[in-house]
């Protein structure tokens, strides 16, 4: 394949997972530019990401977010650059693998459902669930909860479990919705990344419980 897919363009955010295990994580990156059948050229992690490990040759799978759909291509990074700024090439895709990852399922939540907390600082934000899937949700608040691309993490508690659950979240767009002339509202698309196996398998169940309830209501 010669040629840019679709669902790619210059400015798109990328999420790269690495495919080995023990690898260490994942992070994200922009495609800047690319050279057709050869590679695709990236921005290197931001700063707080510095701990990552970036070797040529390292394999992984690409992700990018769009709605309620997840593309994802095979990739490895060809070599790292420094000058004339921080970049590098990923090996370009032999095709979007599996055009669509995957489709999640999409269930509203009501306000007493879930209690969401997250820390800003030394300070508690409130934040409300308008709905979730397995591979993110829409969070609402008063003030914006930062920019896209960013990474923060919410407390998770449902009313049946006095367990709380870690949801690390990635903004990957934001809409502001007038509500009231003093008080808009803005509404962030958020990405699950490194669910663990517990905030999985809750939203699994909750997913289900809730389509349960709808087709008996």
């Amino acid at each position: 394949m010669n040629k840019l897919p679709p669902s790619l363009s210059v400015g798109t955010l990328l999420n790269l997972q690495p495919v080995a295990q023990n690898s260490g994580g994942g992070f994200d990156v922009q495609l800047i530019g690319y050279m057709p059948g050869e590679s695709l050229l990236v921005s290197q992690p931001l700063n707080n990401r510095a701990a990552v490990k970036l070797v040529a040759g390292m394999a992984y799978q690409a992700r990018i977010a769009s709605g309620d759909s997840t593309y994802a291509f095979e990739t490895e990074i060809v070599r790292v650059c420094d000058q004339p700024y921080q970049y590098m090439h990923l090996r370009f895709p032999k095709g979007i693998q599996g055009v669509i990852l995957r489709r999640a399922q999409r269930t509203r939540i009501s306000e007493s459902q879930l209690v969401l907390n997250m820390q800003d600082g030394a300070e508690s934000r409130s934040v409300a669930m308008l709905d979730i899937s397995p591979l993110g949700a829409c969070l609402v608040s008063e003030q914006p909860l930062g920019k896209v691309g960013d990474f923060f993490c919410i407390d998770v508690q449902h009313k049946s479990t006095a367990d709380t659950l870690a949801f690390p979240c990635t903004i990957r767009h934001i809409n502001k919705t007038p509500v009231r002339e003093s008080q808009p509202a803005y509404y962030h698309g958020v990405e699950f990344s490194k669910l663990d196996v517990n905030a999985l398998n809750f939203i699994t169940h909750f997913i289900r419980d809730s389509v349960a309830r709808q087709r008996t209501a």
